[in-house]
């Protein structure tokens, strides 16, 4: 029983370990989240320039 428990366990820690991966806070996807949120931010205003 105690065995089954260790596997279960192991399972567990690997599927918070590829969450922690896939995490959007994680700081190797800000930079390109902080870029696309720029560029977006700048074609915003022009658009809403190019309307006014």
């Amino acid at each position: 029983m105690r065995d089954r428990a260790k596997v279960v366990a192991r399972a567990i820690d690997s599927t918070v370990a590829q969450q922690d991966q896939a995490n959007p806070f994680c700081g190797s996807s800000l930079m390109p989240m902080l870029i696309l949120g720029l560029a977006l931010t700048f074609a915003g205003m022009i658009v809403a320039v190019a309307l006014s």
